[in-house]
């Protein structure tokens, strides 16, 4: 703690300088010196004896130990004997609490085998002050409202919290954190109980939250794995977030933020980034979003944003952009998936550069004619090109949408006539007529190989 150590300086500095006003220091000729007691040292000694007494010295902090053969034998009671700096730890058992409100800036820590159950009474764990940690449980049996959002652990308007290796069972919501900053949610799990969309909770809930880390936990059965409204500076890293009824991970009005290296597998639709800008999305992988409308991850209303390094297989839509701007799409795989992109008409000035299509059905998919959208540089398993000055670029254009991919953006209905013999006599006439196509969405410099 920087104050600690400034008033350990002071202190350390004071008894140096009264030392020496008042010749405490003892000369090694003189024996049996009498050391004149005046007011410096009555300010020394008293400047002391309050560090001494300060809740701010650790030797004032206490550990308040929970077992059913302890002095203590509820966390409840060990809650409400505790003060700010103390730490709870708990031995190992079932404890059938109920809500437990957290109002001091204590820390909670269990023993393998530690389980908290609410008694699906309101949220199990309630955070209501700065700097508390809880570490090593599992939390269970939050209550359940049409009217309240109860979660395993709630924390609202503090700073400084931190959250590690809990695990979370049959709650609505996991964690819930509203008007947070500072506060980390680091290596836990989280398995929910959400049936459907109305009555499902989100894994991780963050509301009006600035400045928060979201590292390493596992999300799964919830209505939204993550999910993100008005909070910015979050660094949201090595998550897994899967079979959610919904989303894996969803925000809006959200912006300044960075996700990394998350995986987002086999949910309703992996990812939705909404009304928000300035966002980095780089090296995540959307796997197996797969249903009649499933994305990999869906961008609307964005700006200023990056896509890179990230892996996109076996999704119904990869991408699907709508009303997007400025935004680099660079050096991702779109592999085997229904469609790589879906662009629509009111997306503007976006850069598709150094990208892998791979196996995909559809590579990009459009419901206009003309864009202001560049390709560049790509990769397509599709190309028919040639290279006859070896630079590994092709000589002639790409052409990144087809007749019937065009068709079906804006007649979707006309998937049914899909490798129908008719689809394919007039993909065959396209080759020979190419005027059918949108002419603008071409890439002026096909890869000849995929990037590595």
């Amino acid at each position: 703690m920087p104050l600690l150590k400034l008033m350990k300086t002071l202190l350390n500095f004071k008894i140096k300088w009264v030392c020496q006003k008042t010749n405490l220091y003892h000369n090694q000729n003189q024996k049996n010196h009498q050391i004149p007691l005046g007011w410096k040292n009555t300010l020394y000694f008293f400047s002391l004896i309050l560090f001494s007494i300060s809740p701010l010295n650790p030797l004032f902090s206490k550990t308040i130990s929970v077992c059913t053969n302890c002095t203590v034998k509820t966390v409840k009671d060990a809650i409400s004997f505790s003060q700010n700096g103390d730490t709870i730890k708990i031995q190992s058992g079932i404890y059938k609490e109920g809500f437990l409100p957290i109002t001091k800036s204590i820390s909670i820590i269990g023993e393998n085998g530690v389980v908290i159950d609410g008694l699906k009474e309101k949220h199990v764990l309630g955070v209501y002050a700065n700097g508390v940690r809880i570490q090593n449980l599992k939390v269970i049996g939050s209550g359940i409202s049409d009217l309240s959002e109860y979660a395993g652990v709630h924390a609202e308007k503090v700073k400084d919290c931190y959250f590690e290796n809990l695990s979370l069972e049959d709650n609505v919501y996991g964690f819930y954190l509203a008007e947070t900053s500072n506060c980390t949610i680091k290596n836990n799990t989280s398995i929910g109980n959400a049936e459907n969309e109305v009555l499902g909770g989100n894994g991780i809930h963050l509301w009006s939250a600035s400045h928060n880390k979201i590292i390493g936990n596992k999300l799964k059965k919830h209505r939204d794995g993550i999910y993100l409204e008005f909070s910015e500076h979050l660094e949201i890293e090595g998550n897994e977030s899967e079979e959610n009824i919904r989303y894996g991970m969803h925000f809006m009005f959200s912006n300044h933020n960075q996700f990394n290296k998350n995986i987002f597998k086999n949910n309703s639709a992996g990812v939705a980034v909404m009304y928000s800008k300035d966002i980095i999305m780089e090296e995540n992988e959307f796997l197996d979003n797969w249903g009649e409308s499933s994305n990999g991850i869906l961008l609307k209303d964005i700006a200023d944003s990056t896509l890179s390094k990230n892996r996109f297989e076996g999704n119904t839509i990869a991408v699907f952009a709508d009303g997007i701007t400025n935004i680099n799409f660079q050096n991702n795989d779109f592999i085997n998936n229904g469609w790589g992109i879906k662009i629509l008409g009111n997306t503007d000035y976006n850069k598709i550069i150094d990208n892998n299509f791979i196996k995909n059905v559809f590579d990009i998919s459009t419901n206009t004619k003309s864009t202001t959208n560049v390709f560049s540089k790509n990769y397509w398993d599709h190309y028919e090109g040639y290279d006859l000055d070896k630079d590994q670029i092709g000589d002639i254009p790409h052409k990144t949408i087809h007749f019937f991919g065009y068709w079906i953006a804006v007649y979707p209905f006309l998937m049914v006539l899909y490798e129908s013999p008719v689809v394919l006599f007039l993909q065959g006439i396209e080759k020979a007529f190419p005027i059918v196509t949108p002419i603008e969405f071409e890439d002026q410099h096909p890869r000849m190989k995929e990037r590595i």
